[in-house]
């Protein structure tokens, strides 16, 4: 029965918790914001974009690298005026989870920044 315990318990060295993630608020419509985001992704971060989806609001980017960092962004309607974006990084399985990405981070400072 032992083993059956220390099997649910697991391993108490892996700390659980959320990937790296930003979110920004941004004056402009929807699709004014959604461009932008498209444009920052290559000139502020250098990253490829692997999928685009204009209606679901969801953008994924990659660095080329084989089981390196990608990049989520969810752009969402806040109002007419306002868009937010949710920026996350995501890793592949059994990577160890970093506290803080710096292509979340850049990008997230990019955004900010006034046009």
């Amino acid at each position: 029965m032992s083993f059956i315990l220390r099997w649910l318990r697991g391993s108490a060295k892996k700390p659980v918790g959320l990937r790296p993630h930003r979110d920004v608020e941004i004056a402009g419509d929807y699709d004014t914001v959604y461009g932008r985001v498209l444009e920052a992704i290559e000139v502020e971060i250098g990253a490829n974009i692997s999928f685009d989806d204009r209606r679901d609001g969801t953008i994924e980017a990659a660095f080329g690298l084989v089981n390196n960092e990608r990049i989520r962004c969810t752009v969402y309607r806040i109002d007419d005026a306002r868009t937010g974006v949710r920026i996350e990084a995501m890793y592949p399985a059994g990577v160890e989870i970093p506290q803080y990405s710096r292509a979340v981070d850049a990008l997230a400072e990019g955004l900010s920044r006034p046009i």
